[in-house]
């Protein structure tokens, strides 16, 4: 699927990511993962080392680098095995002879201006030769950091471990010297240095074991290529089975990889090692329910309820999974029992009222929106949620009486009038609903963020009722005054792709993932565009897995990833994703996908089974309609 909506909240999906800083950045300044194709960095990059041209060296580098460059605290030079405190290598004795091939001069200074100057130019394996070839016969800590930062950022590991063991030995117990050395280990696929290397890092710091965990974590997952960040991952969970910052980095690095059996044996080991945790519940839920065991998820989340009784986010999930699971009268009773204790969670009680609406035990949910309503500023917030019932229902009037009681100065009030707006939409009100999007937009009280959203629900609105330039218009001009409002481009991509324009909707894809590597509506829809129109392949692989990793239980991307691998003719693995996402989300698109793939891999009446369903979903879905067209077109006669 192309487009789909941002992910809404999602209590348990948060916890798969690093927030703390990466291995390389602790040890250098500039992530490797950033500089995978170094020559689209433009010339300033190279700049976001610390060392800059010769009026600042001081000001950057200290008295003591600069006394060092000249020539005045340099020590005498040595053979490669001293320097580095390494046999059998000759990797720095190399850069020194391709460093000093041409006549020239060979002062320190000019090998760093000369290291600099092909930064800039880009040959970042010539300047790694001459930082490496002045590092090595310094004993500055500061440039032999330097030359660190830069023989990664060329992936020259070679030579940023043996410097990293130079620097270990003029400062032993340096945690960056370790930090580096288990880096080149890992690239370099040496497994056991790479274990030495994360010893000492945790003998130098081992207060911060949680902290290094992490950030050896983070470079796994951003920089090294997978399957070997999978097969270490693999190795730490069984090197260090009782340590719990490890388990903890296993668990959610298996998640990130997509290996839900090891993510559950990591899981599982975390939540028995912390059961007075909520983290621990959080891995072992998201771990289980990943590998498809919704039994085994439903009984930790009731273990964590029991546990941490006054954690909304466990009342409110546990009832939400009782509906999903079909045991009604376990919510019921969930709901009963929050409401005789006088639960005052707002989140809670907004929970509980919308699976009372689904249980259709409206006395229930008036119970807890009325509780709701007398807590100071939460009224508008049950205005909207009867007025979504009301839309659920069928009841475009009371819908629309509901959602108007919310006031300009409500933090829904944009929600109300872009729900108004589709109410009038489908009544063939088109005029209006944008008029009234544009009274919105006039009223004075309104915040920023709010004009944002109705400008654009004003734009989707247009691009929905046909009225396509017009919406490029006003997208456009919401460009103009946000410039860094990403959802405006990717409305625009998706009008363009209506307007049949989709070289120019892949631009702006590509120029809002430019401005946001991490936009994983974007991601999504462009490794979809390329899925669907069966290209660039592995590009699309690369986006859409890092959608997922994102956002890993959005059915639309795992829609995308089911269609990806039909196009690679991976057809079991097309059926597998597109399954899942079609029993989380039933939608007519994602059920023409699994209809085309069921019906290539021979299950011609499980396709039209499916086809048939979706049909009752939205007999006016274009894909779905294109793909019948195709394939059965008897399901759909000429008088339909």
């Amino acid at each position: 699927m192309r487009f789909a909506g941002v992910r809404g909240d999602g209590d348990l999906s948060q916890i798969t990511g690093f927030t703390l800083q990466s291995v390389a950045e602790r040890a250098c300044p500039r992530l490797r993962h950033e500089t995978q194709d170094a020559g689209r960095l433009a010339d300033h990059d190279f700049y976001r080392f610390p060392m800059r041209s010769t009026p600042v060296l001081s000001a950057t580098l200290g008295l003591n680098l600069l006394l060092a460059l000249s020539g005045c605290a340099t020590t005498a030079p040595e053979s490669p095995e001293s320097a580095t405190g390494m046999d059998d290598t000759g990797f720095i004795s190399e850069a020194n002879q391709r460093a000093a091939d041409a006549p020239q001069d060979t002062s320190p200074v000019f090998r760093v201006l000369a290291a600099e100057f092909y930064g800039r130019h880009k040959q970042y394996d010539r300047a790694a030769d001459y930082y490496a070839s002045v590092a090595s016969e310094s004993d500055n800590v500061a440039l032999i950091e330097r030359a660190i930062q830069v023989t990664i950022f060329a992936d020259r590991f070679d030579l940023a471990q043996l410097l990293a063991g130079r620097l270990e030995n003029i400062d032993p117990g340096n945690p960056r010297a370790a930090a580096v050395m288990l880096i080149a280990a890992l690239e370099l696929d040496q497994t056991a240095r790479a274990d030495r290397a994360l010893n000492k890092w945790l003998e130098s710091d081992s207060s911060s074991a949680g902290q290094i965990f992490n950030e050896t974590g983070q470079y796994l997952q951003r920089s090294l290529d997978r399957d070997k960040a999978l097969a270490y991952t693999q190795h730490l969970a069984e090197r260090f089975p009782s340590q719990l910052e490890a388990q903890v980095m296993v668990a959610k690095l298996a998640l990130s990889f997509g290996a839900p059996a090891l993510a559950r044996q990591a899981a599982d080991r975390v939540l028995e090692l912390r059961p007075d945790r909520k983290l621990s519940y959080d891995l072992a839920m998201l771990a289980a329910n990943r590998q498809g065991e919704t039994a085994r998820a439903l009984e930790i989340l009731e273990r964590a309820h029991a546990r941490f009784p006054e954690e909304a986010r466990y009342l409110g999930g546990l009832i939400d999974a009782y509906v999903a699971t079909g045991r009604n009268d376990a919510a019921i009773a969930q709901i009963e029992t929050a409401l005789a204790s006088g639960v005052e969670s707002p989140e809670t009680l907004r929970r509980m009222a919308v699976a009372s609406f689904k249980l259709d035990r409206r006395d229930l949910a008036n119970q807890a929106l009325d509780r709701l309503a007398r807590l100071p500023g939460h009224a508008d917030t049950v205005h909207l949620i009867r007025g979504r019932v009301a839309l659920r229902d069928g009841d475009d009037r009371a819908a629309s009486e509901a959602l108007a009681q919310i006031s300009p100065e409500s933090d829904q009030y944009a929600n109300a009038q872009t729900l108004i707006a589709g109410v009038r939409v489908e009544a063939g009100e088109e005029e209006a609903a944008i008029e009234g999007l544009r009274a919105a937009l006039r009223e004075e009280s309104i915040d920023d963020a709010d004009r944002q959203q109705l400008t654009l629900a004003l734009s989707r609105i247009l691009a929905e009722i046909g009225r396509f330039e017009r919406s490029l218009e006003v997208t456009n001009r919401a460009l103009d005054a946000w410039p860094d409002a990403n959802d405006f481009r990717l409305q625009k991509a998706m009008t363009l792709f209506a307007l049949e324009q989709p070289a120019m909707a892949e631009e702006v894809l590509r120029r809002v993932i430019d401005r946001d590597p991490e936009h994983a509506p974007a991601l999504n829809a462009l490794g979809y565009t390329l899925a669907d129109e069966n290209r660039n392949l592995d590009e699309a692989d690369r986006l859409i897995g890092q959608a997922l990793q994102i956002d890993p239980d959005n059915t639309a991307y795992l829609d995308s990833l089911g269609w990806l691998r039909y196009r690679q003719g991976r057809i079991d693995e097309a059926v597998t994703a597109l399954e899942t996402a079609y029993r989380q989300s039933p939608n007519a698109e994602i059920g023409a996908h699994l209809g085309e793939v069921l019906w290539a891999r021979g299950e011609r009446d499980r396709a039209i089974a499916v086809w048939e369903e979706s049909l009752e979903l939205d007999r006016d879905d274009d894909t779905l309609n294109e793909t019948i067209r195709r394939f059965a077109p008897e399901l759909r006669p000429a008088t339909d």
